[in-house]
């Protein structure tokens, strides 16, 4: 079960002012452009002493090279981080009192007894997240649970290259986008060919350079796209059940629709980009196919997990990627996650 928070408040006299600067010669919003990894490599390099810049890190499902490295606005340096990915492993202190995750494909996550553990809506206690977790392998087929772990970034603002993550809040979900990462990083974290793990013989793929993030060596190479939003665009997350009572689609590729338990409108425009790396049989194309799970008999359930910015409409929400997914439908529809 995923978890169900109330949506972000969207009105903002910044964000407004971000979105109208936003829109190309034609009146098509542009929410990022691409970037190389030289330009992405100057950003690290170009950093104040004690500054960071807020990263988007998404790799496939298995492997070491990043598949998409975005830089995110300024002011996300501050908001929350947070990891997606699967366990593998868990390690748990001899006093019971804190432990360290094994997320793929490597990454270290740690807790204590004073992190905030949920299965869903359920909380949890330290013990009872573990024995969750250590049940899932043990399973038949072996299964590895889904979590999502947050911390404030106040303190440190940047985490050392090798140090593991420091959760204040765990939450085993039903699937995750991951492994993903959004996470401040500076220079420290860059790593030249050659050096440590970066490597053919590691990574399997030759890189032109790489990020060591949470202890893990992550390649970057020919295929990794690199993107900077544009200044004084801060997106917020949204996630739920597409409600097709209100699906209204123009094409393929634009429409809107509202989610289940919620009013705000989220715009698929144009310049939206169609997550579809991660090849799942469930995943939808774009909002024809959205279109069809809606009229199918009886009706799909359509999730979507993306993340926009404050349209230029109130109450609406710009999205400027989105992932749509046939879900299961052995519960009744939940209502929006939503984070900034």
């Amino acid at each position: 079960m995923r978890r169900a928070l109330p949506l972000l408040a969207l009105a903002s006299a910044v964000l407004t002012a971000a979105c109208s600067d936003t829109t190309g010669s034609r009146g098509t919003p542009q929410f990022s452009r691409q970037i190389t990894f030289p330009d992405f490599k100057n950003t690290l390099l170009g950093l104040p002493v004690n500054g960071a810049a807020r990263v988007k890190v998404e790799l496939s499902p298995h492997g070491l090279i990043a598949r998409e490295v975005k830089v995110q606005d300024p002011l996300d340096v501050t908001s929350h981080e947070r990891v997606e990915s699967r366990v593998t492993d868990v390690m748990l202190s001899t006093g019971g009192e804190q432990g360290i995750l094994t997320l793929e494909p490597g990454f270290q996550v740690s807790f204590t007894q004073n992190t905030k553990f949920a299965a869903g809506e359920v909380a949890l206690t330290l013990q009872q997240f573990v024995d969750q977790v250590n049940a899932a392998p043990a399973s038949n087929p072996r299964v590895f649970l889904p979590v999502e772990a947050e911390r404030s970034p106040a303190s440190p603002l940047v985490l050392g290259p090798g140090d593991p993550f420091p959760a204040a809040q765990l939450d085993l979900e039903d699937e995750v986008r991951g492994p993903e990462l959004h996470i401040n990083i500076n220079s420290a974290n860059l790593v030249e060919p050659g050096v440590g793990d970066c490597t053919v013989a590691t990574l399997g793929a030759s890189p032109l350079g790489c990020l060591r993030l949470l202890g893990v060596t992550i390649g970057v190479d020919h295929t990794t796209e690199f993107e900077a939003v544009l200044l004084g665009v801060v997106e917020t997350r949204f996630e739920g059940v597409v409600d097709c009572n209100t699906l209204s689609v123009t094409s393929a590729h634009e429409g809107s629709f509202s989610l289940v338990g919620q009013t705000t409108m989220i715009e698929i425009v144009a310049a939206t980009k169609l997550e579809l790396e991660s090849g799942d049989d469930e995943q939808l194309a774009d909002l024809a196919a959205v279109q069809a799970a809606c009229a199918a008999s009886p009706p799909q359930m359509v999730h979507v997990d993306g993340e926009g910015i404050p349209g230029m409409t109130a109450g609406t929400i710009e999205a400027t990627e989105a992932e749509f997914e046939v879900e299961e439908q052995e519960v009744a529809p939940e209502a929006v996650e939503a984070k900034g």
